[in-house]
């Protein structure tokens, strides 16, 4: 029979139904344990089976059991909360027991939650053990509808934008079933045509197109963008959307596909949700459906610190050791905030970002956690736009694993930096994105000096925010891998300074797009250092290559850079959108080019001040002569080149790597390097480090 809920009634059913969750997901619910000589110190304690009428103990002082944890977080917030009134005299501790706790409205934490300058508030697994929180609710009452789909009715007050089957994200019915299909033009200025083999088969007339969405890639495929759809007309072979992709048109040829359509539900592992008519149908993966666990997202986010004002900040609040799971927007959201952390958690699915640290928060540490399957970035650091205060900054996110992100917005980011400064990026693994690995964004000069009054040239670093960032030490792969004009590590018109040193950026590309690059400095990217990186692996169709270099005064030092079979060459650079590329450094760097066709450099719009400097560089090619593509077929000579003034000390040799066929770059002691000044750049502290819990690895 289907159940039907009132608000207050879906979330007693939510709580109820996280003991159920918990036996099919993580095993039964703990036992209150008995005092032992060795308890965990802390100040409440919450278990699945514990009861909100007790005092938060770890166990029963007496023999009749008439106390013990707390069985929500809620109610444990409220205790916390009373003792930071009655006023901090030390650290505070909740330690939660395992199993699985529904918030299918998120827990938002604001400044009654703060811990002070001197103290701080922990929330933290119980030693040993792994409880979940998640932002959404279980669904019952499930009816068999037709062809393995089945359907339930969604509790009031829900409204689920993605739909899980035992953790594992459900796909929302579409077609194609996989990849997209192509515009045959726009309809309108909001809409476009379909290609008649695309879709007439399907009977587009008949679908009722109420919860129909297009995810599509309007213009250049460099965003992606999921819209309502407004009317469908099969005759016409028009479909018109509701909302807008910006400056980014519809194009003939743009990638689209259709999605959310209930008669696109034809395949295990499918979805579709009804918001129109309160219900979710499924077609589980696996059977009996009573014995799955499927989860609609209901929060906004799963946990929210959100200080009020900046007189009223989050300050010295800490999560450690927890498992955070399904929300509709970011799993994690962080505003109004100083020094907090979540450290070795695991933050998965959220419909946006992974964790998100907006506008005013400083300091922010995300350390040791596993963050992955999210709906668009891994982690996002965004400031406010050019104009406003310098107010997001010096946070730190180091030795997380981030990956298969952008599963929902398809111009994804491993780790997405805007008006943000002074953060370090370090020892992360990123990898499997569809466009970028990281990005630093602001505002190239050109449209910054029409959209914020009083910006000249010898101001208009003072505008931009995202400035002496370090990213460092990371792993980087298969980046760029649905999308075009892109790096696996990315910047536009970012602010001045920033850094990228000992990365590894390697298998990243795709074979559909062109300009995929290991490091795109693209519009406005000015004064940055590029040093001790080894990339190699890029792949894509035309002008690819390990680094694109716009901007000015850039200097790229002491890399290792292999221009692999579809490479342009090593470093490409060019001027565009009247913003000036110049002043470039090139110079200690290792060249190792595979392929006869591919360049040390290309140029587009070649200026002999474009290079301030080029030497001491080591360049190798296996096969023809080497030279530099785009200023003459004569001056593109190296013996020319070499007789303008530039690498007049670089030398064409064998760099003797370890073995360069197997990506093992290490030098042999008589490379040619040596002699040249390049130091060897050390890989074994490259990537997550020990501490990087075992139990995320293995999964």
């Amino acid at each position: 029979m289907t159940s039907t809920y009132t608000r207050r009634s879906f979330l007693a059913a939510a709580a109820t139904a996280a003991t159920a969750f918990g036996a099919a997901a993580c095993g039964a619910g703990v036992k209150l344990v008995s005092p032992m000589s060795e308890i965990p110190q802390a100040d409440f304690f919450v278990a699945t089976n514990g009861n909100d009428a007790w005092s938060g103990a770890l166990s029963a002082p007496n023999a009749n059991g008439t106390d013990g944890p707390f069985a929500s977080l809620q109610r444990a917030q409220q205790a916390v909360r009373d003792k930071i009134r009655q006023g901090l005299t030390r650290a505070a501790t909740v330690l939660i027991r395992a199993g699985v706790y529904f918030l299918p409205q998120g827990l938002t934490f604001t400044s009654e939650d703060s811990g002070t300058d001197e103290h701080g508030i922990t929330w933290a697994a119980y030693p040993g053990e792994h409880p979940v929180l998640i932002g959404g609710v279980r669904l019952a009452g499930w009816q068999p509808w037709r062809e393995g789909i089945w359907r339930a009715m969604l509790p009031d007050g829900v409204q689920p934008a993605q739909v899980f089957e035992n953790g594992v994200r459900m796909t929302l019915a579409r077609a194609p079933k996989q990849g997209y299909f192509r515009t045959a033009g726009p309809a309108g200025s909001s809409g476009f045509e379909y290609r008649a083999e695309d879709l007439d088969a399907l009977d587009p007339a008949s679908w009722d197109i109420r919860n129909a969405t297009v995810s599509i890639w309007p213009q250049y495929n460099w965003f992606n963008f999921a819209l309502p759809v407004a009317t469908l007309d099969a005759q016409a072979r028009a479909i018109r959307l509701r909302g807008s992709s910006g400056d980014y048109k519809i194009t003939p040829g743009n990638r689209y596909a259709i999605q959310n359509v209930l008669a696109l539900l034809t395949a295990p592992g499918e979805c579709h949700i009804d918001l129109a008519n309160r219900a979710v149908y499924v077609w589980p993966a696996r059977a009996p459906i009573e014995q799955q666990a499927i989860v609609v997202s209901s929060a906004k986010h799963v946990i929210a610190i959100q200080g009020q004002s900046p007189d009223r900040l989050v300050r010295n609040l800490h999560f450690e050791g927890l498992d955070i799971a399904i929300s509709n927007d970011d799993a994690v959201r962080v505003s109004g905030a100083q020094d907090c952390s979540f450290r070795f958690c695991k933050i998965e699915n959220g419909g946006n970002n992974g964790a998100r640290v907006l506008g005013h928060a400083q300091r922010i540490t995300l350390y040791g956690n596993l963050i992955r399957e999210h709906g668009y970035c891994g982690v996002s650091l965004e400031g406010l736009g050019p104009g406003n205060p310098d107010v997001n900054h010096h946070h730190r996110v180091e030795n997380n694993h981030i990956h298969h992100c952008g599963r929902l917005i398809g111009h994804g980011a491993g780790v997405y930096i805007q008006q943000s400064g002074h953060n370090q990026i370090l020892h992360n693994h990123i990898h499997h994105m569809p466009r970028y690995g990281t990005t630093i964004k602001g505002l190239r000069y050109q449209v910054l000096r029409e959209e914020v009054a009083g910006v000249t040239w010898d101001n208009h670093y003072d505008f931009l925010h995202s400035r002496n960032n370090l990213i460092a030490f990371n792993d980087i792969h298969h980046a760029n891998q649905d999308s075009q004009d892109t790096g696996a590590m990315e910047s536009w018109g970012p602010g001045r300074d920033n850094v990228y040193d000992h990365n590894l950026v390697h298998d990243s590309g795709n074979a559909e797009f062109d300009l995929q690059s290991g490091m795109y400095l693209d519009d406005a990217t000015d004064h940055f250092t590029v040093t001790n990186n080894i990339i190699w692996g890029i792949a894509g169709t035309s002008n690819n290559q390990p680094i694109f270099a716009k901007g000015i005064g850039n200097r790229v030092e002491n890399n290792i850079l292999i221009v692999g079979d579809t490479n342009d060459s090593a470093i490409m650079s060019m001027e565009m959108a009247g913003e000036e590329c110049k002043d470039h450094i090139y110079q200690r760097n290792i060249v190792a080019i595979t392929h006869v066709r591919g360049a040390l450099y290309k140029f587009i719009n070649w200026r002999k001040d474009r290079i301030q400097t080029s030497d001491y560089n080591l360049v190798w090619k296996a096969q023809g002569n080497v030279f530099v593509d785009g200023i003459s077929t004569i001056l593109g000579r190296w013996d020319t080149w070499r007789g303008m003034g530039f690498d007049a000390n670089s030398v064409v040799a064998d760099p003797q790597f370890v073995d360069l066929a197997g990506a093992d770059f290490r030098l042999r002691e008589d490379s040619p390097a040596f002699a040249l000044g390049f130091a060897p750049i050390d890989i074994s502290q490259i990537g997550l480090r020990p501490d990087f819990p075992g139990r995320f690895e293995r999964e």
